[in-house]
């Protein structure tokens, strides 16, 4: 979702009605690409975030925590020492150009009171954030040096004179009359979407906002010029024209649009596109802002820490597959060194006919059919020498079987260990949820030290999150999100007498329904608590997923095993199918 030109408009008339004549108390840059102003009103303190960030670029008021560095960047100390003690004078935008000049009331070295200036240019990757001296017409610092050899158009460095950046040659909405709009519109390739059409022709328009202005004259966004007579470009005119005097006489509906819990898009107009429960109304615009951002920031955080874990578990799933097909095959050879038996056998039982040699053919007395075979011999060794080295090289082998064997077992335990992590990460929506299997993945020893080595060792680690609690016709039911709410369900809230569900054979969720009073658990109560089992394991997009359920008093944990790993007797099973659509219900409860 773009932050517009419309969106800067009303951002601007918001700051100037609340931080005009504000003291610049302090400032902060947490990062390379953003800057906070602490501003102070009377009675009133405001933290203004500035943002080239590429991804969030904008300017709003926040209430968001920030980690503030050690040492302040030297963009930062440079707008301390021209800023702070000064006092915000205006915000001004040129037309509907994402372009925000601020003016700040400052003194300079010698206490002279001057005018600074911070243009805040929100341009996608190419956003910045500039200090100007207009008195003389210079930069003093930017935030994002652009050097020749980024750009031949334009630098920002200190010294040189500001130079805007390139205009877009739009029409300004507010400043055409019915006719002009036509032309306009008309000058296009027939081709071209409605929506594409303002896109191109009018200045402050974001791909949304031009979306919500066809929607609103009754079209759809993506109808050609080609199919629109003069009924269609009316009603666009007449849309497109109230908008305009929307935007001209500062007259804003801050909106969020939130899907499936999450923020979908924003706008400081309303957007009748979309269903009237998924649209969210604030105040203001900097507080849509600001809920926007803050929430979006949240869930890019957690994707991105979730993404870094993946990876690093699939990592250790490969090693693990890698090491547990060379156990396979250590397995497999002791198969073929039975061989080696009977040669050592058959040479022990015919040396006194053998005379040494290369080989020798021996009737295999243990075949009905009385096969011969050949054996290899050692020409420098006894008949009985070579008996003996085949029987070493059985046992040998014999042994490193059972070796591999038992080792084997333990990779085989530890991939099922693995494959729960991913499925847990799939599983959980909180940055909490997420440090927890963080944790638990540094207690098991994936996590390596700079030099490294591998380590296990015990972490102190905070209390444990909280499992879902889903309340479904007066019956609880819990579904753990990670290795850690899992045993938290097994050890500490499930009651013998509860219910347990599980995937059979599937990494997943543990699920526990609560039956204080001992009652039969109702069909229809097992069944969505067996898609809950279904839905938050690996097999969340098949259908006829197996699900075991059992008394809790028959779950058990051995000592020493993994986190989440369990096991359980007296089980039955059943099939569910777990639907996305029955899921969101059950979530929602």
């Amino acid at each position: 979702m773009s932050y517009d030109g419309i969106v800067m408009r009303a951002v601007t008339h918001e700051l100037n009605r609340i931080l005009t004549g504000a003291r610049i108390d302090k400032i902060y840059q947490p990062n390379k690409n953003e800057i906070y102003l602490v501003l102070r009103q009377p009675g009133h303190t405001y933290r203004l975030l500035l943002s080239a960030l590429a991804q969030e670029p904008g300017v709003f008021l926040t209430t968001r925590p920030f980690t503030n560095p050690a040492e302040p960047p030297l963009f930062c100390m440079l707008l301390r020492k021209h800023l702070e003690g000064g006092k915000i004078l205006s915000f001004t935008q040129q037309g509907l150009e994402r372009i925000m000049e601020i003016k700040c009331d400052a003194a300079d070295e010698v206490g002279e009171r001057v005018e600074r200036r911070l243009i805040v240019e929100i341009m996608g990757k190419h956003s910045n954030i500039i200090l100007f001296d207009p008195a003389r017409n210079k930069i003093l610092d930017a935030i994002h040096r652009v050097t020749p050899v980024i750009s031949r158009y334009r630098q920002v460095l200190p010294g040189l004179g500001y130079q805007p950046p390139p205009p877009q040659e739009k029409t300004t909405p507010w400043e055409i009359d019915q006719d002009a709009f036509y032309r306009l519109i008309l000058s296009l390739p027939l081709s071209q979407t409605l929506a594409r059409a303002i896109l191109a022709k009018f200045s402050g328009f974001g791909p949304l906002t031009a979306q919500e202005v066809v929607n609103r004259a009754g079209l759809e966004p993506s109808l050609p010029l080609e199919y629109c007579g003069e009924y269609e470009l009316s009603r666009l005119w007449q849309a497109f024209s109230q908008t305009a005097a929307e935007i001209n006489g500062g007259n804003f509906f801050p909106e969020v649009i939130i899907a499936d819990k999450a923020p979908l898009a924003f706008s400081a107009l309303s957007l009748t596109q979309y269903a009237p429960e998924m649209r969210h109304s604030f105040p203001g615009i900097n507080e849509a802002l600001d809920f926007y951002f803050s929430h979006k920031k949240s869930d890019n955080l957690i994707k991105q820490k979730k993404a870094d874990l993946a990876q690093l578990i699939k990592k250790e799933t490969e090693r693990c597959e890698k090491k547990a097909g060379l156990q396979l095959q250590a397995v497999q050879e002791s198969l073929n060194s039975e061989k080696y038996r009977l040669w050592g056998e058959l040479l022990t039982s015919y040396h006194h006919f053998i005379q040494p040699g290369k080989e020798v053919d021996v009737v295999n007395f243990y075949d009905p059919k009385t096969t011969p075979v050949k054996i290899p011999l050692d020409e420098n060794l006894t008949v009985i020498e070579n008996a003996q080295h085949y029987f070493n090289k059985y046992q040998k082998a014999k042994n490193a079987a059972r070796q591999a064997s038992i080792h084997y077992a333990e990779t085989v335990s530890e991939l099922e260990y693995l494959n729960s992590l991913l499925t847990s990460l799939e599983n959980v929506t909180r940055l909490d949820e997420v440090e927890e299997i963080r944790e638990e993945i540094k207690e098991a020893g994936y996590i390596k030290t700079p030099s490294g080595r591998m380590v296990k060792r015990k972490i102190a680690t905070k209390e444990t999150s909280l499992p879902h609690k889903i309340v479904l016709d007066s019956w609880d039911i819990y579904v753990g999100k990670n290795n850690r709410q899992n045993d938290l369900l097994v050890t500490k809230i499930a009651k013998p007498e509860d219910t347990w569900l599980h995937t059979k054979d599937i990494p997943g969720s543990h699920v526990i329904i609560k039956n204080p009073s001992g009652q039969k658990v109702p069909a229809h109560i097992l069944e969505k608590a067996a898609m809950l089992a279904a839905y938050h394991s690996k097999a969340r997009l098949s259908t006829n997923v197996p699900v075991d359920y059992t008394l809790k008093k028959h779950v058990w944990k051995l000592k020493g095993s993994r986190p989440g790993m369990v096991h359980y007797e007296n089980q039955r099973t059943v099939f569910v199918t777990p639907s996305p659509e029955a899921i969101k219900t059950l979530l929602d409860k």
